[in-house]
């Protein structure tokens, strides 16, 4: 069983693989509207979120935050095993939700939350393990076991320590990304955001894209379409979600959206 994966209605998405990577492989850098847990058991290369990065060793861990930039980059000759897990808040118990949000909006874990290899205890290890066990279930009890074994591995974490990201990935590219993620829906112009922060509109095109991956037009627009697409989803029309997140041009916000998502903004669901 090298490669596994399965999906729930509740919005979990699960999946297990092994790659052998001949060459260096960069993932494409990326966000969306779930949270995300990966843990590497072999392989060595860097984990890259909102411009911070880690090193990616076997029995390290980062847990992702809905909406954060972030891609994996693994080095050449090497075999890349991981467990990695999307889902929702509505995948765990309210209690668990309260742990959740702590660990993961820390002040000083702007980034992601990292756990490195000598962090994570051997029932972290196990809990990935028995996520394998869902697929010989039958369906109606896949749910009920995914849920309890996430929230068994979010309380796990939780007693877990994880590592602050350095300082100097903490200068104005996160102090950008804050900004437009504070103001989304508000007009945030290259001008604007530039006067803002004291700096050319050249230079900060130029740290930015070095800070996340991106430009700063697609991760506004990115970013954009994810929060439209969750107030849709709650039952706002589309072209409401347009106007609420920042969109002044209907035809702006549907392009957008298809090129993000590959469907109209009016389909319902994931």
């Amino acid at each position: 069983m090298n490669n596994v994966r399965f999906s729930l209605p509740s919005g979990f998405d699960y999946s297990y693989g092994i790659d052998e990577i001949a060459s260096e492989k960069l993932h494409t850098k990326h966000c969306h509207d779930s949270y995300e847990i990966l843990y590497v058991v072999e392989g060595r290369g860097k984990y890259l979120i909102e411009g911070a990065k880690f090193d990616l060793v076997p029995r390290s861990l980062v847990l992702i935050k809905p909406f954060e930039y972030h891609c994996v980059e693994v080095e050449a000759d090497t075999k890349y095993e991981r467990f990695v897990i999307h889902f929702d808040t509505e995948n765990v118990a309210l209690e668990i939700k309260d742990i959740l949000e702590r660990i993961s909006n820390a002040e000083e874990y702007d980034s992601g939350s990292y756990y490195s290899s000598g962090t994570l205890s051997n029932s972290i290890a196990s809990t990935f393990e028995r996520f394998k066990e869902i697929t010989d279930l039958e369906a109606h009890e896949r749910e009920i076991y995914a849920k309890l074994i996430l929230s068994e591995l979010i309380f796990l974490l939780s007693a877990t320590g994880n590592e602050p990201i350095a300082h100097d990935e903490h200068k104005i590219g996160a102090k950008v990304a804050r900004y437009i993620n504070e103001f989304l829906d508000k007009d945030i112009s290259l001008d604007i955001i530039a006067k803002r922060f004291f700096v050319s509109k050249y230079y900060l095109c130029r740290i930015f894209k070095k800070y996340s991956g991106v430009s700063i037009h697609a991760y506004v627009s990115q970013k954009r379409v994810l929060y439209a697409k969750q107030l849709i989803e709650s039952g706002e029309t589309a072209s409401g979600a347009a106007y609420k997140v920042g969109f002044g041009d209907y035809s702006a916000f549907y392009r957008a959206y298809v090129k993000a998502l590959g469907k109209p903004p009016t389909s319902k669901g994931k």
